[in-house]
């Protein structure tokens, strides 16, 4: 395993993806949404509603959700007149929304998965760093996030979500081996299981990537920064066991273990939101690991650093 420590990298605060209260005065505010009519997080396993791990987590999506539909980004400059927003058929007369972004016409294709809290129109300087390594973008938004329908959203509704992509790269006639896969946060889950649906693909990058639910609710809670209500604080320390039903959801590290694509892993060590440890932890379950890059600063977001490492990583290929 090569583990890259990258430091004296930029501290300039760029935000690619930005968060809910960040760059404000590069989005709109969707003002038509009524808290209450969002989706409920349930994942594989149906948790009981007086189950304060499902009540907890239930609230993380229902803000997530809800955030991801109120804040767009305008295009930006350099992908004006580039964005080609598409409807993606899933089953039944379903549709999600994505941007299929290929100025050039070309053959390769990185797939890219975003984060909680943001939508497709969040991430376009990624995107921008794509296409100037030679490679056009398919951003699909999650069901029940951004300009898709609210509907409730789970682990199966994001199977639904890569299936569709899938299909759509394959209608298109994209050959495997000319597919990237590329996940921020939330989107490392869906990127691993992309990959094991498209074992050729040319390689997979997950940027701060989640492991299990239970994994990532454990950092939060024991995270000083997070205001975490006294009563939840009290059960987990009195009966930490009512996490272990979050185990099976979003179980990055199992189905990382599984795929042969070449992996790339990219975490600032500043990471308050998933410590570097996720990153770590799934970096020796993997058996197709080529390189595991801490970076000094950067946070959770995708900073300028993480874009300098992504350009890096896509010349090496």
């Amino acid at each position: 395993m090569r583990v890259t420590q990258v430091s004296n990298v930029s501290n300039r605060k760029f935000a690619v993806c930005p968060n809910v209260v960040e760059n404000k005065n590069k989005t709109y505010i969707n003002k038509n949404i009524n808290p209450s009519d969002t989706v409920v997080f349930e994942g594989k396993l149906h948790l009981k509603q007086y189950n304060p791990a499902y009540r907890f987590c239930m609230k993380l999506f229902e803000r997530s959700q809800i955030a991801s539909r109120r804040r767009f980004s305008p295009p930006i400059a350099e992908l004006k007149g580039k964005i080609n927003e598409i409807q993606i058929p899933l089953t039944g007369r379903r549709k999600i929304t994505a941007y299929d972004i290929n100025p050039d016409n070309t053959d390769k294709y990185i797939i890219f998965f975003h984060g909680t809290s943001q939508n497709i129109s969040n991430c376009q300087q990624i995107y921008n760093e794509f296409l100037k390594s030679k490679y056009a973008v398919l951003a699909p938004e999650y069901s029940g996030f951004g300009k898709n329908k609210t509907r409730m959203a789970d682990e199966y509704t994001l199977e639904e979500d890569i299936a569709g992509s899938i299909r759509y790269l394959k209608k298109k006639k994209i050959k495997p081996a000319n597919i990237g896969i590329v996940g921020h946060s939330l989107g490392g889950f869906a990127a691993t299981r992309v990959a094991e649906e498209i074992p050729q693909a040319s390689f997979l990058i997950l940027i701060s990537p989640v492991n299990t639910l239970s994994y990532e609710v454990d950092n939060i809670v024991n995270n000083k920064k997070f205001k975490i209500p006294k009563l939840f604080q009290y059960i987990y320390k009195h009966y930490p066991r009512i996490l272990n039903p979050l185990e099976k959801i979003f179980k990055t590290e199992e189905r990382i273990s599984k795929t042969r694509v070449p992996l790339y892993i990219i975490h600032s060590a500043n990471d308050n939101l998933i410590p570097v440890k996720s990153s770590k932890a799934l970096a020796l379950k993997s058996k197709s690991l080529r390189e595991l890059v801490i970076l000094d600063s950067g946070g959770h977001r995708l900073d300028e650093s993480k874009l300098k490492t992504i350009h890096e990583i896509l010349n090496k290929i």
